[in-house]
């Protein structure tokens, strides 16, 4: 395991999906629900969402849920984490419904554990407000993820991350509803947020760049959106990889930029590319 996470933080991919492997070869002879199984197998479905194995990696978030379920100690917090790292998989898979189940057991579980204002609870209540944003009820999401933000504020640096992450939905709700002068400042604030937080190649600033784009597209301002679609898919793809969902967002975004923009000839070849990662 320890070589696997290794290869798995340097980019050696195919090195540590063996390592993985070789892991859980041996962790047949522990019990069922064995710690170090779960951690291998949740190392795993991260390993596997990162290199576009989306059906590989739900299996493998399935058998963490199950095990920490079925296990004879059951950990709650562990069971926690679980059911949101698959709901937050399958908000970007579209999956609504399903994500919202999830994450209803996970709030009440961390809460039960830590409190109502904690700030393991506001990163559940983000991930919801996200949801019910994408379902459409948007003052259910708009009233969490505020309470989320607010528990934050009394959180420090180590919540930076999440903080700027329900910022970005919080402005994507804002251009949602019509208020988009307050959308872009909020879409700014989650930029710089994030990059304070893990420097400016994280990932994280090149999806909220897109989606500041998106809003610069829906507003006419053809010039900035170019700008800032190009460089969320350097980021993204450098961060991700070619075939990454989010890169195929963004593609298939810049796509609807440069048509309304009038250049149907490099729209096409970005919805190509979009078609060509399978998303």
């Amino acid at each position: 395991m320890a070589r696997a996470t290794r290869s798995h933080r340097q980019g050696r991919f195919e090195s540590a999906s063996l390592l993985y492997e070789h892991a859980l070869a041996t962790s047949q002879a522990f019990p069922p629900g064995d710690s170090r199984t779960v951690q291998t197998l949740s190392q795993r479905a991260e390993l596997r969402l990162r290199r576009g194995q989306y059906e590989a990696a739900e299996r493998d978030y399935r058998a963490v849920i199950a095990a920490e379920r079925s296990s004879s100690r059951k950990n709650a917090a562990r069971l926690a984490d679980a059911l949101n790292n698959l709901a937050v998989f399958y908000l970007d898979l579209e999956r609504i419904a399903e994500a919202e189940t999830l994450l209803v057991e996970a709030i009440e579980i961390r809460t039960a554990l830590y409190g109502a204002d904690h700030p393991y609870v506001a990163v559940l209540l983000q991930n919801l407000g996200d949801a019910e944003r994408r379902a459409g009820n948007d003052p259910v999401s708009e009233q969490l993820l505020v309470r989320a933000l607010s528990i934050y504020a009394r959180s420090g640096r180590d919540f930076w991350r999440e903080a700027s992450i329900a910022q970005n939905n919080l402005a994507l709700l804002l251009g949602a509803t019509g208020r988009e002068h307050e959308s872009e400042t909020v879409h700014l604030d989650a930029i710089r947020l994030s990059i304070k937080a893990g420097g400016e190649r994280n990932t994280d600033p090149g999806v909220f760049t897109r989606d500041l784009a998106t809003l610069y597209t829906h507003q006419g301002r053809f010039e900035e959106a170019d700008d800032l679609y190009r460089r969320s898919i350097s980021i993204l793809r450098d961060g991700l990889g070619e075939s990454s969902h989010q890169l195929s967002k963004t593609y298939r975004a810049y796509s609807t930029m440069l048509s309304a923009a009038g250049r149907s000839r490099e729209a096409a070849e970005y919805r190509r590319r979009a078609d060509a990662t399978g998303f």
